[in-house]
């Protein structure tokens, strides 16, 4: 597995509209495209990379891949699932753009392709 680089980091906040006055306001951070993802957020370029704000109340169980996490780009999804299923360690999928892992201390890694 090669990782490329930092894609993005992700963090969960409680108010929209607040968080936005301080990273658009405050920072002057500008806005990303962000697809529809079913719950509040924002995203924002920074130098490369970008910062997603997700608003979320609740926990799911498992890996959660709304809880807060850092997403690093991989060459290969596929040979990442592949080394994955090889050490049994467990990942969560929703397709082929990205996949969830927790590192041995339970943080939350993200694992893409390039957008």
């Amino acid at each position: 597995m090669r990782v490329r680089r930092l894609d993005h980091t992700s963090l969960r906040i409680a108010d929209v509209a607040r968080s936005r006055q301080f990273y658009e306001a405050l920072l002057g951070l500008e806005t990303a495209e962000r697809p529809e993802l079913g719950f509040p957020g924002v995203w924002y370029d920074v130098a490369g990379a970008q910062i997603h704000l997700i608003q979320h109340g609740g926990m799911m169980d498992g890996i959660d891949p709304t809880a807060p996490h850092l997403a690093l780009q991989v060459e290969s999804l596929a040979d990442v699932k592949r080394a994955l299923t090889e050490r049994g360690i467990e990942f969560l999928s929703f397709g082929d753009a990205q996949l969830w892992i927790r590192d041995p201390d339970g943080n939350v890694v993200e694992l893409c392709e390039r957008r």
